[in-house]
């Protein structure tokens, strides 16, 4: 019988009801070794009548056994798995060794046991409890939290109980502390214990010393002579005494039942092994009764569980270390090859020196849990076989696939020590080379973007001269690195370097992908799109098409394939693998690639018609990076979001993600992403009306520029400063120098985008109506060569302004009427206003396009829409956008009551209009 707990209760019984009626949730209950999660859980299972239940227990022996806990978890519901999309269904089917494959990203299992869990609750509602959860392998937990942060409308509860201070992949969960029993329920436990009421100052003494832990109680309250004769007030560390309490009833067994109680304490719950190692060590498995009588394990048909955890670990820790050698040499050898893992395991644990054998046993184990996407498991089996190594050359290259597999698995910390101890270790510059290669990878997703530059041109240093495709890599990197750092000096540095490279490596374009990036980027425009344009030709489709397994060169080359493309700023075939390269990443859930992907590709929308789908880009872009940690894309899809949303009006939304974006910018060099949140700060003053700050901000973010020597004429904001300065009177000479230069500017990158803005500043600052015309028609002309349709809406407003100042109120109409239509088109409200005031002005009623109830749509709404609109099923939207099927039906219930409309196919036609 569980006593007090009457909140925690309360908590759990409405997460469980919230199941039923389809509004599930996860709670993650959390405290100390024996305060009374396991009882808690136990004494809730009678709530969960009419819910499938499955139950999950970490086992401290299977910490580092792939997926050991989502067998638990799939194994009642494996009848249910080819009911999954293919893709899900072969990502569960490698993580749980069923099938062979490449290894599913790391969001791929994830989505799969979200698809598995609702599809099982959409007969019954469904009920996961996982008790000891700070002992379920990483990769297992990882998958376990990705579905617990999406479940909203699924009859799926997802119940929780871990050790307080245990490493946690559980973040961003709703947590219940469970604190210490209150006095009357500690009371109502030792009275019932003890058989006889307790009076006040041994019951007092008893609850301060065990902190009202309810084992503790129960553990120490035989103990209450010992209290008596210790002075008042003695301080009583509790986690020993439980220990120790635990080691006295151990110590007093027969030496066969210590010896079966330490092989059952590191033979995880398959009996069978533990009854072959029990023989194997002469040991009769019987001897484990004794045990029982002592109250440390209960015995069940095909069952040996411990009576708590720390009982197990009590058992461990108590025993000598030569028999925790003997026992785990024994239960290697019982293995034989049937698990290898679990034997690499013990044979790790039972050596006490460098151990080739060993080592070579778990490098193979590693590269299967790689594999099969534990990529958690696979770098803690790189690590012991990099430990247990002699040659120094295999023991860095152990290292380094460690320092890898931690950073897929999504450990930044683990990740950068494991690389640096590779680093130490490393032998030859190549070696050197890639560790540095690595670690400036982690550095520029998570840390200081100046100190990845750093690592990647020391990289270089290395390599140069001895590997040419890795010192390509290297210099690619650092111009990545440069290009969100705002660094055009060591962009252009590294460009030129890659250019030497280029023709002598296996990397297709990449090498002139990224040398055009660094010659944008310090001004040399015209260079730059020839060289990217040359590695365009050059690429081979595998570029795009080859599935982003566990390499990290995959992700960074995929990366490559969007953003040289994105620079030009053009239709045709670069778009076209724009396009290829986000549906790869998207398949194969590539986590290092796919925030900043999707931020790259939510900009492209942003600049043409989608600001919608920008929008919905922007915010999954945000989502995955807070999720993966990645701090710099998190910086540059917020900087672009606020950017997009200061040109729509959003005000609210926009300070604060250019806020945000800013302090993540400060925090981790990531000055491009600054810049772009300054835009953002820019632009909303302008659209407000402020007109003097707008001004100010601008002309801030000119001398950024300057002081950067960012010479990329897309980043300037000259127009939209030339358009702010020119009611000033004495500004004509200031606006003239402006516009010239930038319009050199302009045609030096000959793009048809700046040229566009720039011949808009020209025909703004022209004094002659005929010569501002020619600007004007001219800059139209080169608007129709690029997809961006706001721009081409603030050239029509500008013209229309003109043409109605100048009194000539009939022909400023139709560009007035131009610029309406497309800035009511895009939702750029702000604007639209704007031009729907000059419009008034010239004495023409506008006729302003209906918002609709589109614009009430959420951006994930919006996005579901889309999907289902294309003829995606349910299913296949859900997997696409790692949520479930029953979320992307409660959007879709949303969807349909905003837009008035009852089916897919009127869905279609709205979206389509």
């Amino acid at each position: 019988m569980l006593l007090g707990r009457a909140a925690e209760r309360q908590a759990i019984e409405r997460l469980l009801a919230g199941a039923r009626v389809g509004d599930g949730g996860a709670l993650v209950i959390t405290g100390d070794p024996g305060i009374g999660k396991s009882a808690l859980l136990d004494a809730v299972r009678s709530t969960t009548a009419g819910m499938l239940v499955i139950t999950v227990r970490g086992a401290e022996a299977e910490h580092e056994v792939p997926f050991a806990g989502l067998h638990q978890l799939c194994a009642p519901l494996s009848g249910l798995i080819p009911d999954l999309a293919a893709p899900q269904a072969d990502a569960l089917g490698v993580a749980l060794a069923l099938r062979d494959g490449p290894a599913p990203g790391r969001f791929a299992v994830g989505a799969a046991l979200l698809g598995l869990l609702t599809r099982a609750a959409e007969d019954t509602p469904l009920a996961v409890v996982i008790d000891d959860a700070q002992h379920l392998d990483e990769s297992s937990a990882s998958a376990i939290a990705f579905v617990a942060r999406r479940l909203s409308s699924d009859p799926v509860a997802i119940l929780v109980a871990e050790r307080t201070g245990s490493p946690s992949v559980l973040t961003g969960l709703t947590r219940l502390e469970l604190g210490p029993l209150e006095a009357t329920a500690a009371r109502e436990l030792l009275t019932a214990d003890a058989g006889r009421p307790l009076d006040d100052e041994e019951f007092s003494r008893l609850h301060r010393a065990t902190a009202g832990n309810p084992l503790a109680l129960l553990e120490l309250g035989n103990r209450r002579i010992e209290f008596a004769a210790a002075p008042p007030g003695s301080p009583i560390p509790l986690t020993g005494e439980l220990l120790t309490a635990f080691s006295v009833r151990q110590r007093s067994l027969s030496d066969d039942a210590r010896a079966a109680l330490l092989l059952a304490s590191i033979s995880g719950d398959d009996v069978d092994v533990l009854m072959r190692a029990c023989t194997a060590q002469g040991v009769p498995f019987a001897a484990l009764e004794e045990a029982e009588a002592a109250g440390l394990v209960r015995l069940q048909p095909g069952e040996v569980g411990f009576r708590h955890p720390l009982v197990r670990a009590a058992v461990y820790a108590d025993s000598v270390p030569t028999a925790r050698r003997a026992a785990h040499r024994i239960l290697a050898d019982v293995l034989g090859s049937s698990q290898p893992d679990r034997r690499a395991w013990h044979r790790a644990e039972a050596a006490i020196g460098p151990d080739e054998a060993t080592a070579a046993l778990l490098d193979g184990v590693a590269a299967v849990s790689a594999a099969r996407g534990a990529y958690a498991v696979a770098a803690a089996q790189y690590e012991r076989a990099a430990d247990l190594t002699v040659a120094r050359d295999e023991k860095a290259e152990r290292m380094l696939h460690a320092g890898e597999q931690s950073w897929l698995a999504g450990d930044r910390d683990r990740s950068r020590t494991l690389l640096g101890r590779a680093l130490e270790a490393a032998p030859t510059s190549d070696a050197r080379a890639r560790a540095l290669i690595r670690l400036g990878t982690v550095e520029a997703r998570c840390g200081s973007l100046a100190a990845a530059r750093d690592l990647q041109f020391e990289a270089y240093a290395e390599a140069r001269g001895h590997d040419t495709d890795l010192a390509v890599s290297a210099l690619a990197d650092a111009v990545e690195s440069c290009l969100f750092l705002a660094d055009a000096e060591s962009a252009l540095r590294a460009g030129e370097m890659l250019v030497e490279h280029a023709a002598s490596g296996s990397l297709d374009g990449i090498p002139y992908y990224a040398a055009g990036v660094a010659e944008i980027l310090g001004g040399s425009a015209d260079r730059g799109a020839n060289l990217i344009r040359t590695g365009l030709a050059r690429a081979t489709p595998s570029a795009t098409s080859s599935p982003a397994s566990s390499a990290v060169e995959e992700q960074w080359g995929l990366s490559w394939s969007l953003t040289a493309p994105l620079f030009l700023r053009e239709s045709g075939a670069a778009r076209d693998r724009i396009t290829e390269a986000a549906r790869v990443a998207r398949t194969h859930a590539a986590v290092g690639v796919l925030p900043f992907l999707l931020t790259l590709l939510a900009k492209d929308d942003a600049a043409a018609t989608n600001w919608h789908r920008a929008d919905e880009g922007y915010a999954e872009a945000v989502r995955l990076a807070r999720e993966s940690g990645h701090d710099t894309d998190l910086a540059l899809a917020l900087g672009g979001w606020a950017w997009l949303g200061a040109r729509r009006g959003d005000s609210d939304s926009a300070r604060e993600h250019a806020r945000e974006a800013g302090e993540l910018a400060s925090a981790h060099d990531a000055n491009l992403a600054g810049i772009w949140a300054s835009w953002a700060i820019a632009d909303l003053a302008s659209v407000e009306g402020r007109a003097s700050e707008a001004t100010t901000s601008y002309e801030a973010l000119q001398d950024r520029l300057r002081e950067l020597s960012l010479g990329d004429v897309d980043l300037a904001p000259v127009p939209e400063l030339i358009e702010h300065l020119k009611p000033a009177a004495g500004a004509g000479e200031r606006l003239e120098s402006l516009a010239r230069s930038y319009l050199e500017a302009a045609r030096r990158k000959a793009l048809p985008w700046a040229l566009a803005r720039s011949h808009r500043a020209m025909a703004i600052v022209a004094d002659d109506e005929q010569e501002a015309e020619r600007w004007f028609g001219t800059a139209l002309e080169l608007h129709e060569g690029t997809p961006d349709v706001y721009e081409a809406a603030r050239t029509f407003l500008a013209l229309g302004s003109r043409r109605r100042r100048a009194r000539r109120r009939a022909a400023s109409r139709d560009p007035l009427r131009a610029a309406l239509e497309r800035f009511d088109r895009l939702g750029a409200t702000p604007w639209a206003d704007r031009a729907a005031a000059e419009l008034a002005a010239t004495g023409e009623t506008a006729v302003r396009r209906e918002a609709g109830s589109l614009a009430t749509l959420t951006p994930q709404e919006r996005q579901i829409g889309a999907l289902l609109a294309d003829g995606l099923t349910t299913r296949e939207a859900a997997a696409s956008l790692f949520l479930s099927p029953k979320t992307v039906e409660y959007h879709l219930r949303h969807v349909y009551l905003k837009l008035g409309i009852r089916s897919r196919d009127e869905l279609r036609q709205v979206l389509e209009h």
